[in-house]
C-alpha cells in the first residue's frame, strides 16, 4: 500500500509523539458473513476499549496474530498526525498536506498477521474535521497510487477499492494486495489485505478477506459513529 514505508505491506494524522502501540486487543473482531470464508477470519465480538476514542472502532480479523513489538507499521494503537508522517508514511510530504487540509489529528491502527505470519491486515481510521474533508482526504490519498482492478463491495456505497499483484524490490518476491477505503462521516477508514510469495508461487489478493473487513469496518461505522 502506498502510505507505508518501503519494505512493509499495510492501510492518522501534526503532533510529536510517534506512534503509540497498546498491547491489547482493541477493535471489534471479524465475524463470518459465510460458509465459505477463509479460516483465518474468523467471528468475533467488541474488544476491550483503549485509550483513544477511535480504539474499538476498527475491526481486525479473529484468529490473526499481533505484529512484532517495536515495528511501526506492525502496531495497534492512536496516532498523531505528525507520527505517521515520521513512522509509517512512504510520502511524508504530500501525506502531511492532505492532513493539514483535512484537518485530521489523529488516527487509530490495527495490525495483524495470520498464524504463518505470510498474510498481513492492516486497518487505519483517520478522523477529518467535517465529513466533506472526509471525503477529500479519502480521494487525496486514493490519487496517490495506480488503481486498475477495482471489486465490488456489496452493502458498501463509495468504497475505493483495488487488488494487484506485483514484484517487491529487487528480491524477486511477489506481493498481492487488496485494498478498500470509505469514508463514514468525518472518518476514513482503510483496509488492506496483503500477502508475499514467489514466482514458483505466486499470491493471488484476497479480496474474499479484505470485502469482509470492509463490509464489517462500514457497519462498525455507521453503527458507533454517530
Amino acid at each position: 500500500m502506498r502510505r507505508v514505508a518501503p519494505g512493509v505491506a499495510a492501510v492518522v494524522c501534526v503532533g510529536l509523539v510517534v506512534l503509540t502501540g497498546c498491547g491489547n486487543d482493541a477493535g471489534a473482531s471479524t465475524a463470518p458473513v459465510g460458509a465459505n470464508q477463509p479460516a483465518d477470519a474468523a467471528a468475533g465480538a467488541p474488544a476491550p476499549a483503549a485509550v483513544s476514542g477511535l480504539a474499538g472502532l476498527a475491526v481486525v480479523p479473529d484468529g490473526f496474530l499481533k505484529g512484532a513489538p517495536g515495528e511501526p507499521s506492525q502496531e495497534t494503537g492512536p496516532f498523531t498526525r505528525q507520527s505517521f508522517v515520521d513512522t509509517l508514511s512512504a510520502s511524508p510530504a504530500e501525506d502531511l498536506a492532505l492532513l493539514l487540509n483535512a484537518g485530521c489529528k489523529e488516527g487509530y491502527q490495527t495490525f495483524r498477521s495470520s498464524q504463518d505470519r505470510r498474510k498481513r491486515v492492516t486497518v487505519q481510521l483517520f478522523k477529518a474535521a467535517t465529513a466533506a474533508k472526509a471525503r477529500d482526504l479519502q480521494k487525496g490519498f486514493w490519487a496517490q497510487d495506480e488503481h486498475t482492478k477495482p471489486f465490488v463491495v456489496p452493502g458498501v456505497k463509495g468504497a475505493l477499492t483495488d487488488a494487484q499483484t506485483g514484484v517487491i524490490g529487487v528480491t524477486g518476491q511477489i506481493e498481492a494486495v487488496a485494498e478498500a477505503s470509505i469514508t463514514v462521516g468525518a472518518l476514513v477508514a482503510e483496509v488492506t489485505v496483503s500477502q508475499s510469495g514467489t514466482l514458483e508461487k505466486t499470491p493471488v489478493p484476497d479480496v474474499k478477506l479484505a470485502t469482509t473487513m470492509l463490509q464489517l469496518q462500514y457497519k462498525r461505522l455507521t453503527t458507533k459513529s454517530g
